[in-house]
């Protein structure tokens, strides 16, 4: 299946979760670029607004990130 031209792998695939989060986190960084593009100037309200959406995002893969061994680790 393909949604927005973005092939929609086997749900069984091992990586699928990791794929799905992470297009999840990107949904969120094209959000906070079609946000600024509709904006001509920064100002403190358009920041805080840009901060919301990409802390999320940020959250979110820092603990995708986490979740793979450490080079020690291996």
């Amino acid at each position: 299946m393909v949604e927005n031209e973005v092939p929609h792998p086997d749900p069984a695939w091992d990586y699928y979760p990791l794929w799905h989060s992470l297009h999840h986190i990107k949904a969120k960084i094209d959000s906070a670029l079609n946000f600024m593009i509709q904006e001509e100037y920064a100002n403190p309200g358009t920041d805080e607004e840009l901060r919301k959406i990409l802390d999320s995002a940020s959250d979110k893969l820092i603990e995708i990130v986490n979740q793979f061994p450490d080079d020690d680790d291996v």
